[in-house]
């Protein structure tokens, strides 16, 4: 589509091919700029960290670490060391910070706590040598981590806790006795600074490298590697924390009619004046470029194109100069308006080129520029035209310069032409781009979920919409999104009416698939329930609801319950994707595991409880053992059981219990 003769040659700047500063110079080639091995772009510096995001942009999500939110808005635990230190939690209706634990029924009483962590009604405190975890937001001890030098815990789905020691960013995955699981290596340098558990088992630390913030994120068996801070702010809820300093911290939380801001000293007490909050950013920084090579003697540079994110209150302004043995005067250089991201170089013909960028911001914001685009030599359509056009030089000049103004236009319709078909591939389509190809498909996201799970929905959107309305298809659903297999519970399958299914319906295993006619008996209605002078006695269910005749298609008719551990999913977006995925002539529910088997009703091992060794026997103690209930004093001949084995035996309450 294009009327250019040829293609031009082009020189980018950035993380990938170098931003080639001016180490030689007389003046600093940086200045107030980081960034530049960053894919994201240079931008702005932190006022008081040399790289990255400073530590008051990060507190939405990783707080001071006697600060920790709860599940319910408004719920936070206040952690206060000292001679007596307490554990306090925010009580919204009283406004103010009563102690978890009375001083007469509580626990025993803190010891030199280090930092608090919470993750729905399980609350963590770091002390030295151990690490508790309560549940019920602190009514219960459920489990006690002794491990040397902790500095960070966050409780995380399953019943796990997740360890960071002092001086390394080894994690420490614990198990809900408290024995150690694994050792997890996030390969990031200097030391943890914050620990979080997200959503879908994902995992986020913060490292701090002598200054140098740097986020990283991992989880499901899969590494760690670094990310950004929309990277974070897109895969972890962020808290309501605005500023901590050394006199309180400060929460803005929903109002009636607008945010409300709340600050409290660190004992818990009311403050009326915020704690000061330093700038963020510097508000103005410059990279000078070294002279960059076209290698074509006076070659006409033709177009500088910046690939630049510019909120509001921010500015980007480049320079450019050109000469032909690298010596210039400062009245040579082309200055643009700031704001111009596309202009045509007005300079006359040489060899090399030197770039100036400036960036300016108010101190709340940075610009960002990701790449920047030099175009030579000039190739325009101009070139096409026939020489009695091109006699006059000025005229020739304005002729180049507005034939431009359509080549390019012509230039980003054949690149978009190029780039479609990438916009279709789940793994090639830029992340902002994953909405709209979703909207193509018909799926919706959910706000929480993060870039690889969305990229998997995309990717087995054709076989799900294929199987849609199949179990196999609302588990994988399920798996995908919340990284668990749930169990589908099909309330059909235990009502004693054969079922017409078709074999092989949905890649299921044949041990799956349900029973059809011919190989299950037809009961009758005597049989679906109890009825006076046709049901023998203990042969049918009593029940004393509801029209008889209709117990075929009433009596757990098109329902189902999907089950799934305590912890492993949010149930209200589990709740959501199940709406979406159920046949819409099905009833579904969606119900995560309790705290243990209920008597009377319907429980299920693994979703409600779990097999869990017992402790190891301690006599005496604040909660001394019964002999012959809570422990096994002298192990068998092949040593201590650590739980439930096939093919040996295996009692429960006496080689496990039930958690």
């Amino acid at each position: 589509m294009t009327c250019t003769p040829g293609p031009a040659t082009f020189r980018l700047l950035d993380a990938y091919i170098g931003w080639d500063p001016d180490t030689d110079g007389g003046e600093p080639a940086t200045h107030g700029i980081v960034g530049l091995d960053d894919p994201d772009g240079i931008r702005l510096a932190h006022r008081g960290a040399p790289e990255g995001p400073g530590r008051d942009a990060l507190l939405p999500w990783f707080p001071d670490r006697r600060l920790a939110p709860g599940c319910r808005p408004g719920l936070w635990y206040l952690l206060v060391p000292g001679r007596r230190p307490r554990l306090l939690r925010r009580d919204v209706c009283a406004g103010g910070w009563p102690p978890v634990w009375s001083p007469a029924c509580g626990p025993p009483p803190l010891e030199g706590p280090v930092s608090v962590a919470a993750r729905g009604n399980r609350v963590a405190v770091v002390e030295p040598g151990r690490v508790r975890v309560w549940d019920r937001e602190g009514e219960r001890l459920v489990t006690v981590v002794t491990v040397r030098g902790a500095r960070w815990a966050a409780p995380a789905p399953g019943g796990e806790v997740l360890v960071a020691r002092r001086g390394t960013t080894d994690l420490r995955r614990y198990g809900p006795d408290g024995r150690l699981r694994a050792v997890v290596r996030t390969g990031a340098a200097g030391a943890v600074a914050g620990l979080r558990s997200g959503p879908g088992g994902s995992v986020w630390v913060l490292t701090d490298d002598h200054g140098r913030l740097r986020i990283h994120r991992g989880g499901r068996g899969g590494p760690f590697r670094q990310v950004t801070v929309a990277e974070l702010a897109a895969g972890l809820p962020p808290g309501t924390l605005v500023a901590a300093g050394a006199d309180g911290f400060c929460l803005r939380e929903p109002g009636p009619e607008a945010p409300v801001t709340s600050c409290w000293t660190w004992d818990g007490e009311p403050r009326d004046t915020p704690p000061p909050v330093p700038a963020p950013y510097e508000t103005s920084g410059v990279l000078l470029t070294r002279l960059i090579d076209s290698g074509i003697a006076r070659c006409r540079w033709h177009r500088i194109r910046l690939d630049a994110d510019v909120p509001r209150g921010t500015a980007v302004t480049a320079e450019i100069v050109v000469s032909e043995d690298g010596r210039y005067e400062d009245a040579d250089w082309q200055r643009t308006a700031p704001g111009t991201a596309d202009f045509l170089a007005d300079q006359p013909p040489g060899r090399f080129l030197r770039l100036r960028l400036r960036l300016t911001g108010d101190d709340s914001a940075t610009p960002v520029v990701r790449r920047v685009r030099l175009d030579f030599p000039r190739v325009t359509s101009a070139d096409l035209l026939p020489p009695a056009f091109r006699e006059d030089p000025a005229a020739d000049d304005f002729t180049e310069r507005f034939l431009s103004l359509f080549d390019a236009t012509l230039a980003q319709l054949d690149r978009t032409i190029e780039r479609v078909p990438a916009l279709l591939d789940p793994d090639g389509v830029p992340d902002r781009a994953l909405p709209w190809l979703a909207g193509l498909l018909g799926l919706a996201y959910e706000s929480g979920w993060d870039v690889p799970t969305r990229r998997a929905l995309l990717a087995a959107a054709p076989r799900l919409y294929r199987y849609r309305g199949t179990p196999w298809a609302l588990r994988e659903a399920v798996r995908i999104v919340f990284g668990v297999a749930p169990v589908i519970d099909e309330a059909a399958a235990d009502r004693r009416w054969a079922r017409v299914r078709a074999a092989g319906a949905g890649p299921e295993p044949p041990e799956r698939r349900g029973e059809g006619l011919g190989t299950v008996r037809l009961f009758g209605r005597s049989a679906g329930r109890f009825r006076v002078g046709g049901s023998a006695l203990g042969a049918a269910p009593l029940r004393a609801f509801g029209d008889p005749d209709a117990d075929a298609v009433a009596a757990h008719a098109y329902r189902f319950r999907l089950l799934l551990p305590a912890g492993a999913a949010d149930e209200g977006a589990l709740a959501r994707l199940v709406r979406r995925q159920a046949p819409a002539h099905t009833v579904g529910s969606v119900r995560t595991g309790g705290s243990g088997f209920v008597v009377g009703s319907r429980s299920t091992v693994g979703v409600d409880t779990a097999f869990v060794p017992l402790p190891p026997p301690v006599l005496g103690g604040a909660r001394p053992l019964r002999l012959n209930r809570d422990a096994v004093l002298r192990p068998g001949p092949r040593g201590a059981r650590r739980g439930v084995g096939v093919g040996v035996v295996a009692a429960v309450g006496v080689h496990t219990r039930m958690s």
